[in-house]
């Protein structure tokens, strides 16, 4: 099992691809505990290879569709519809699902931009759903663990929902540098990111510097948000990071998100001398 010794870019690595390090208990489990921590710890974020059931190439399907998606002919309505969401900022358009683990919103979501069908796109969403959710799950469990307090997971994560978000970048002008999403942290919970061959993602570093994201096959990045960090009463941090676009391609990605549906407690086991209680 890859360990967070290696890193790609200055980006600690996880490897899921072992079906053991997704099982509680396990010596593969605890391993990727340890590695995760430190890296949510002191980054904020790490690469996470995907589990082995994922196919190879599957991710293709997905970005294979975004040009019939993002040139679909309709206006943006004043409130979402049903299925999803559609926004727009600087070089940035999005569509979503505001369920993604839940089958029945990503077949509407398809039949919307395909009235006839495709199978393979909603069977290929869905599966990264359930994937990207049980990695979520996952860390958050074992983060938990690690501070001792694994008996609030169940609760957490049943008041946790999971939004799948769809993201198209404007090509940039050639020979320009174009800003893609200025430098932020997400207010969410936690966000789980995968992108097509262009990079553009850049994660601060608590030295102030800007890695690149350049991921390895197969792999997803795994970012704090806001969420975990108060909730972890600032013992994890949510990193600064933008997208900055230099290639002349459009860049895509699409993310889980997860978001706590109620207010955020820091349990009073994380709350010490060492570490008093942080006031938003």
């Amino acid at each position: 099992m890859t360990s967070c010794s290696q890193t790609v870019a200055g980006i600690p690595v996880v490897d899921f691809s072992n079906a053991d390090c997704l099982k509680p208990g396990t010596s593969s489990w605890l391993s990727a505990r340890k590695d995760v921590c430190r890296a949510l710890e002191e980054l904020g974020c790490f690469m996470a290879i995907l589990p082995s059931k994922v196919p190879p190439g599957l991710q293709k399907t997905i970005f294979g569709a975004f040009d019939e998606l993002f040139n679909f002919p309709v206006d943006t309505p004043e409130k979402p519809f049903r299925a999803g969401y559609v926004t727009s900022s600087s070089g940035q358009k999005a569509l979503g699902i505001m369920n993604g683990k839940n089958p029945k919103e990503t077949q509407e979501f398809t039949h919307h931009f395909w009235p006839d069908g495709n199978d393979q796109f909603r069977d290929s969403v869905d599966l990264y759903a359930r994937v990207m959710a049980e990695i979520d799950q996952a860390v958050t469990r074992m983060v938990f663990e690690n501070y001792g307090v694994e008996k609030y997971h169940d609760d957490h994560f049943q008041s946790t929902s999971h939004s799948l978000r769809f993201l198209k970048y404007k090509e940039p002008k050639k020979f320009e540098v174009g800003v893609g999403l200025r430098s932020h942290t997400d207010k969410n919970f936690s966000t789980i990111l995968h992108q097509n061959h262009v990079n553009g993602l850049e994660i601060n570093t608590e030295n102030d510097e800007w890695v690149v994201f350049d991921p390895l096959p197969s792999s997803v990045i795994y970012i704090v948000g806001d969420g975990f960090q108060v909730w972890s009463n600032d013992r994890i941090r949510a990193p600064r990071h933008r997208v900055t676009l230099r290639e002349n391609e459009v860049r895509c990605s699409f993310e889980l998100l997860s978001v706590n549906k109620g207010v955020i407690q820091v349990p009073d086991e994380l709350v010490d001398k060492e570490h008093p209680l942080i006031k938003g």
